[in-house]
């Protein structure tokens, strides 16, 4: 690795740092769980509560595709987007991706019910892979938002983008996963 993708990968690594440094996580857990009730409460039936949560994480993988695209037009082509930019370009992704779960949301019914089957599915797999799914969505946008309005963000132009990209994941991944092994999301 070269000198310039360490330096890239440490100023992620600082950016991350001081990103969940403020982090609440008992506020997190709470959100989670507030929407968790909100779902099994409106759910007709535990197969009903399990889509519910299915379809939100099916829309947080798409934004996650809507985040790298957006990355990799911006960041990926040198350049630093402004952040109304960003914003306007994620809600406008949001809302055709909120749309296209719509228009598919009995074709992910069928593939989900055949999973749950499949594999055994229990409650506290799809609580956790709803809560997973949840904070990665949320230190996604939050890590662009702050690295856009980093001074220093011209860093980020050192290094090769796919090997930033993947780092950046990867300390997603990392942080989501301190912050939901130490929640408490199932019902007593």
């Amino acid at each position: 690795m070269s000198q310039g993708q360490d330096a890239v990968n440490r100023y992620i690594e600082l950016l991350f740092a001081r990103l969940t440094a403020k982090a609440q996580p008992q506020q997190m857990q709470q959100i989670i769980k507030q929407n968790i009730q909100t779902k099994r409460a409106s759910a007709i039936d535990a197969i009903d509560f399990y889509d519910r949560l299915m379809l939100n994480i099916t829309y947080f993988v798409d934004n996650k595709a809507a985040w790298q695209r957006l990355m990799r037009s911006t960041y990926g082509a040198g350049q630093v987007p402004k952040i109304g930019y960003a914003e306007s370009e994620i809600l406008a992704q949001q809302m055709q991706i909120r749309q296209n779960i719509a228009e598919k949301m009995d074709d992910y019914k069928k593939l989900f019910h055949a999973q749950y089957k499949a594999l055994q599915v229990e409650e506290e797999a799809v609580v956790y892979d709803y809560a997973y799914a949840s904070v990665e969505h949320s230190l996604r946008f939050d890590f662009l938002t702050l690295l856009t309005v980093d001074q220093d963000v011209k860093q980020v132009f050192a290094g090769e983008f796919e090997e930033i990209l993947r780092i950046i994941e990867g300390y997603i991944a990392y942080y989501a996963d301190q912050f939901v092994n130490k929640m408490e999301l199932m019902e007593d």
